[in-house]
């Protein structure tokens, strides 16, 4: 196999050869962390809070860069401070909800325009019958559609005569239009977990994993939610115990999965796998580069996926971030490319699209900011027909009948 890095970068893969490569990138500038909140926005991550190693939580505001590579400090966020917080996009705004601090567990809900840099305080989740009984850290968030979904994590209840430490088994439902929750059916084994993962793929939610409330049994059961239906169905499970603290990214159709913590003896991995929801499989990549992690950030653009900060092999927080240059597999040979051959028109587009190139195009993809795939097109690529998408920011994943891929962004208008 043989690298080259110019204008084009072209990966070899044969027969079953599976190959991913991490690049390490500008390290995060504020105070080391894990357990921060973070979601992606066209090329920008934000990240929000998380706990130092001095166990401080905290509450600033930082964003990254994809295309300059660099980090800059935003104001404060609004809310408390927190460790453990859900969070989503939903129309080109970001949002977190719940988590934890040094006063106790959380249930509200804050919305982030980047158009105007700011903050806005929305429904939190419902109150529920008991003191506290929704307020809870370390839960998992997903998106389908307009709408969010979350569940999962842990929290106090406060009863008539006791409290209780409950980890939740529950699904919500959030519509930014009416800016209200409601339930949903709750995972059908009953079992409570926290520091799971939640991520969409082909509008359905893929949950599971994670640890039970006392954080001292690892869960490996994956579920399946079908939102149209409102049903859940049982998936293969994880291969390994490491499934407490995991992150998660989505490329393409494709769930990918990093680090992760074993309880029982405490230990962090660098493991790296996929998951492919068409034929319920899951595959071990080669290792993470930066080693043991654990409470980490990610995020993606739809082209590319990035992870970062979060607790290494010894439990102290880091500051590093790492991206995903380049992974694929496959029987045939498949290469990736970052070139100027082809052109986009117009760019800003409305209600069509245009693609030239000198090399002959097989297919294109287009991936709205959360990196969910949103169009594709196999024949036309004179005059596309994009009247359908919502005005905002797109990703495009151009590949040649040559098998080399190209990505490109473009912007489309009301």
């Amino acid at each position: 196999m043989k690298l080259r890095i110019t204008t084009i970068i072209t990966i070899l893969f044969f027969s079953n050869f599976v190959m991913a490569q991490w690049v390490q990138r500008a390290a995060f500038p504020g105070v080391s962390r894990a357990k921060a909140a973070s979601f992606t926005i066209g090329n920008k991550i934000y990240v929000i809070g998380g706990i130092s190693n001095s166990v401080v939580v905290l509450r600033d505001f930082w964003e990254y860069d994809i295309t300059t590579n660099s980090w800059s400090q935003k104001a404060n966020f609004p809310g408390e401070e927190r460790y453990g917080a859900a969070t989503f996009v939903l129309n080109g705004r970001g949002y977190i909800a719940t988590g934890g601090n040094d006063f106790g567990f959380l249930d509200d809900l804050w919305e982030f325009n980047p158009l105007t840099d700011t903050w806005a305080q929305r429904n939190g989740l419902p109150a529920g019958s008991a003191q506290h009984e929704n307020q809870r850290r370390e839960a998992f968030a997903f998106t389908i559609g307009n709408k969010a979904y979350l569940g999962g994590g842990d929290g106090f209840v406060f009863g008539a005569n006791q409290t209780w430490n409950y980890a939740f088994f529950d699904l919500w439902e959030y519509n930014p239009n009416t800016n209200n929750w409601i339930p949903k059916s709750s995972i059908p084994d009953a079992i409570g977990r926290n520091m799971s993962i939640g991520v969409a793929v082909n509008n359905k939610g893929y949950v599971g994993m994670g640890c039970n409330v006392d954080q001292n049994i690892n869960r490996t059961s994956f579920w399946e939610y079908e939102p149209v239906a409102d049903n859940w169905t049982a998936k293969s499970d994880f291969p390994n115990n490491f499934t407490t603290d995991a992150s998660t990214f989505v490329l393409d159709t494709t769930l990918y999965l990093i680090g992760g913590v074993n309880l029982n003896p405490v230990a962090l991995s660098n493991q790296f796998y996929k998951y492919e929801p068409f034929s319920d499989t899951w595959t071990q990549l080669p290792d993470f580069s930066g080693g043991a992690i654990a409470g980490a950030i990610c995020g993606t653009n739809g082209i590319t996926a990035f992870v970062g900060t979060g607790y290494n092999a010894s439990v102290v927080t880091r500051s590093d971030l790492w991206e995903i240059a380049s992974i694929q597999t496959g029987i045939d040979g498949n290469q990736i490319a970052i070139d100027n051959k082809a052109i986009l028109y117009p760019n800003p587009m409305r209600d069509r699209v245009s693609i030239q190139s000198e090399e002959e195009i097989g297919s294109v993809k287009f991936y709205d900011v959360s990196g969910k795939l949103v169009l594709m097109e196999e024949g036309n690529f004179e005059n596309i027909n994009v009247q359908n998408l919502n005005p905002g920011i797109y990703h495009l994943s151009l590949k040649y009948k040559n098998g080399i891929v190209v990505n490109k962004q473009i912007v489309k208008l009301n």
